[in-house]
């Protein structure tokens, strides 16, 4: 029997250090605007307090904005998030219009009791 004998090879090479590909960049604009999307959400809840009313309004419009920027960001330098950007501008679109909706009735509520007390 040889001892020089090997096991043939079948064109596979010795484990070394596996590649992986590098991961594209996250758009930080994606992320801020879900995040203010988000929080925007949060507070319509308690949007009876004044300044949380105020607070989700505002982050509503910065998420709205924030994520048509990350759209553009995204299609212009290649990175991540698109899927961020989208949830950011619904959530952003829903609160600030929940919003709005909300300040319109109470106003109009308010106009109506002042009319009848007078």
């Amino acid at each position: 029997m040889d001892n020089n004998h090997k096991e043939p090879q079948y064109g596979f090479s010795p484990l070394t250090q596996s590649y992986v590909p590098p991961q594209a960049k996250t758009s930080g604009k994606a992320i801020t605007s879900l995040i203010l999307g988000i929080i925007s959400l949060i507070t319509l809840p308690l949007g009876v307090i004044i300044v949380l009313g105020i607070i989700g309004f505002f982050s509503g419009i910065v998420a709205i904005v924030l994520s048509s920027l990350s759209f553009k960001e995204i299609k212009r330098v290649q990175v991540r998030g698109r899927g961020m950007a989208i949830a950011g501008l619904v959530c952003g679109i829903v609160a600030t219009a929940i919003n709005v909706l909300a300040f319109v009735i109470s106003f109009v509520a308010s106009f109506m009791n002042a009319m009848n007390n007078v």
